[in-house]
Order: structure tokens, then C-alpha cells, then sequence
């Protein structure tokens, strides 16, 4: 039987990506949980029949191979003018940008223009990052678009005996990124490895069968204690290492960090985020954060513990699941949407 409230996502087995684990943490805290159909990209015939409530997550690659779900986003446009329903997105990824040379350009700009129609029969819209907000709102579109930072799809482990190895970092995140970030990082851990300020370097996450790659680059750090590579892991198992290590190690750019969950794992487990991004006169959480540059100069545990504590509490008010939850319920109207709203709101 058609559910009145739909949800849709790339897939729905736990551990299977960042969009699919996101969906099943927001489906916890979303009241009529049982009343809430989770369904496929391609599952049009279990859209709603009268007007009902849809979300989507959308994720371009998620939903395509080409990164351009065109057959969705029609199912989606002829939905809304049948029924009259409502319909709000969140955009994990918006098209993406190639040169004119690239072949997928053109690919991409044809998925631009059907953003925009689409744009056009959402009630709301959230995304990820304040950057591609910006995009969708130079679309001329009709609805709110509001950022909306990600939430940590590891969850802190109650019980943790959570005493913090000195000197021991942790690189956690899909292993193309996890290479990424080593690669760009190297002259700056090197550093902080030689100085005695790692001691320890532990990266842990999906493999994508480059673990050679990853190795040669983790040799090539003097770290005295060496370095791990665990590669996938229970939630439970993550947890405990991101509760017991004192550095998280983060390498992406400025624009994408409300989009990483790996961003947010590390503030909700009071961690110091280790960071090129880092600044005491940025705005949060950047001021939170500790340059490499710190580290070798010398920073104080008391000063290192105080970013920390202020990281996990900017998380809690910015992107816990409580926060997102009752924005999404809002955004949906669903009912005892507004009483959630205003408990997170006491809190």
C-alpha cells in the first residue's frame, strides 16, 4: 500500500553511503516514523496517490550514473502538478562543474536547467553547504533554500571509557578522500610526525582497493609509534577510536566541511580537529579548530581541551540529529512537528 509520507533515497541498507546513512538517522528522529515509506529513485509508482508529503535526499552520482536524474526529476514535477502535494528536497549535491572541453558539461548544464524546473514545484529546499545554496538561489527559484550542515552518522557510544591517547591522530572517511588528504597534507604531517606532536597515525573507513596507495603514503610519514591501517569498521568500533585518540585529521576545503560527516564525527567526539583551515579570529568553527602550525609552536592540553569542548557544543547546536530532525519535520509539516521543534529549541 502507497504511504502518504514518502521518503526517497539512493538506497536504504545501512553502511552503504554518506546519503543513505544520513536518510536512516533522520528517519529516527522524525515523528510517524511508521507511517514514513522509504523508497528508491526509481520507484515512481509509490509516490503518493493524492497529496501526500515527499522528501527526497537527493544525490546526483546517488541517483545516476551520469549524475543526472532526469527520469526522477520529471516523476517528481508531474507528482506535484497532479496532486497538489508536498514536496521538499534536500540537495546533498547539486550538478557539477566541468569545462566547457569536458564531455560533461553539457551533461551537467542540461541538469542545471532541470534543477531549476524542479526549483519550481518545491515548497523547500535545504542543502549542505552555504556555497551551493548560493547556486540554487541565483536559479531565480521560487522556494526558501536553506543550508543545512550534516549530521554525525557515527553515533557517540554512551559508556566510553574515553581516555585520550597523547600524540595518536586518526584519519577517518572514505579512502579516496582519506589519499586526498594525506597527499595534501604530507609536508604539514611530516612535520608535525619529525616534532614529536603525532606520534601515532590510525586511518579507518571504506576501501575502494587502494590500500597501497594509502600505505605509501602513511610510510612516508616519521611517525616513532608508526601507523594503522584498519580500513571498515563497526559504528561501535569507530566510536571508540574517535573517543580514545586526541587529533582528527581534516583536509577538505573551506566549502565543503558542513557536508562532511567525517567533519562532524570528529566534533561529536570532543576531538581536536587538526586543520590548515584553523584561525582564532575566523568564525566557528574555524576558530575552534588547531593549525599545524600551533601544534609545533606549542599549544597548552588546557587550550587544546577548551577548542574541543567548544567544537562538540557548536555541533550539538548546529547539526545534531534533534536539530535536523525538527527541521525537516517542519519542513514537512508533519504532525507534532512544532512541539518537536520547540523542545530542541529549550534544550
Amino acid at each position: 500500500m502507497t504511504s502518504d509520507i514518502v521518503v526517497i533515497a539512493p538506497d536504504s541498507k545501512p553502511g552503504t553511503g554518506g546519503v543513505t546513512d544520513y536518510t536512516l538517522r533522520l528517519l529516527e528522529q522524525l515523528p510517524c516514523r511508521d507511517d514514513i515509506s522509504l523508497i528508491g529513485p526509481s520507484d515512481f509508482d509509490q509516490l503518493p496517490r493524492s497529496a501526500g508529503k515527499v522528501l527526497v535526499e537527493y544525490s546526483a552520482y546517488g541517483f545516476d550514473r551520469l549524475g543526472y536524474p532526469r527520469d526522477l526529476i520529471r516523476a517528481l514535477i508531474d507528482w506535484k502538478r497532479n496532486t497538489g502535494g508536498r514536496l521538499v528536497v534536500m540537495f546533498h549535491e547539486i550538478w557539477a562543474f566541468w569545462p566547457v572541453t569536458n564531455k560533461n558539461y553539457f551533461v551537467q548544464l542540461m541538469h542545471r536547467r532541470a534543477i531549476k524546473k524542479l526549483l519550481n514545484h518545491v515548497d523547500l529546499a535545504f542543502t549542505s553547504t552555504v556555497s551551493q545554496a548560493e547556486h540554487l538561489r541565483a536559479l531565480n527559484a521560487t522556494p526558501p533554500v536553506e543550508a543545512l550542515a550534516v549530521g554525525s552518522n557515527i553515533r557517540l557510544i554512551s559508556g566510553i571509557n574515553s581516555v585520550r591517547e597523547p600524540g595518536v591522530a586518526v584519519l577517518f572517511g572514505l579512502q579516496r578522500a582519506r589519499i586526498r588528504t594525506l597527499e595534501r597534507m604530507q609536508s604539514v604531517l611530516s612535520q608535525l610526525a619529525a616534532s614529536g606532536k603525532i606520534t601515532k597515525l590510525v586511518t579507518v573507513g571504506t576501501g575502494s582497493g587502494e590500500e597501497d596507495e594509502e600505505f605509501g603514503l602513511l610510510s612516508g610519514l616519521p611517525c616513532s609509534q608508526g601507523f594503522e591501517q584498519r580500513g571498515e569498521q563497526s559504528e561501535e568500533a569507530i566510536s571508540i577510536l574517535l573517543a580514545t585518540t586526541s587529533f582528527g585529521i581534516f583536509g577538505q576545503s573551506e566549502l565543503s566541511y558542513t557536508k562532511s560527516g567525517t567533519f562532524m564525527a570528529y566534533a561529536a567526539h570532543g576531538l581536536s580537529i587538526l586543520s590548515e583551515l584553523a584561525g582564532p579570529t575566523k568564525a566557528e568553527p574555524f576558530c575552534w579548530l588547531v593549525s599545524p602550525s600551533e601544534l609545533i609552536d606549542g599549544i597548552s592540553q588546557r587550550k587544546l581541551q577548551r577548542r574541543a569542548e567548544q567544537l562538540r557544543d557548536w555541533q550539538e547546536r548546529t547539526s545534531s540529529w534533534k536539530i535536523i530532525g525538527a527541521k525537516i519535520a517542519n519542513a514537512l509539516e508533519l504532525t507534532s512537528a512544532a512541539s518537536i521543534q520547540t523542545e530542541v529549541l529549550r534544550r
